[in-house]
């Protein structure tokens, strides 16, 4: 479960490269949810580029995976 909201931030690597966020997402503390992870939204698929850690909730910024980008998923 999370509250999915459009947003724009910049994040600036060492190696010169910018990724601009197109959404954050508010979820539970539970969230098993990790940087450098991906989460899917509908069709979409997110790198999570930052995490915030609030009092009753993370908000995870989101980075907009390109349309022919696959995960393997294991079961």
């Amino acid at each position: 479960m999370a509250d999915v909201q459009p947003y724009r931030k910049s994040f600036s690597f060492e190696d010169g490269y910018t990724l601009e966020t197109t959404y954050r997402a508010f979820c539970p503390l539970e969230s098993l949810l990790q940087s450098n992870g991906y989460v899917r939204i509908g069709e979409d698929i997110f790198i999570i580029l930052d995490i915030k850690e609030w009092s009753d909730y993370v908000e995870l910024y989101l980075y907009r995976c390109k349309p022919d980008f696959t995960l393997e998923v294991e079961e």
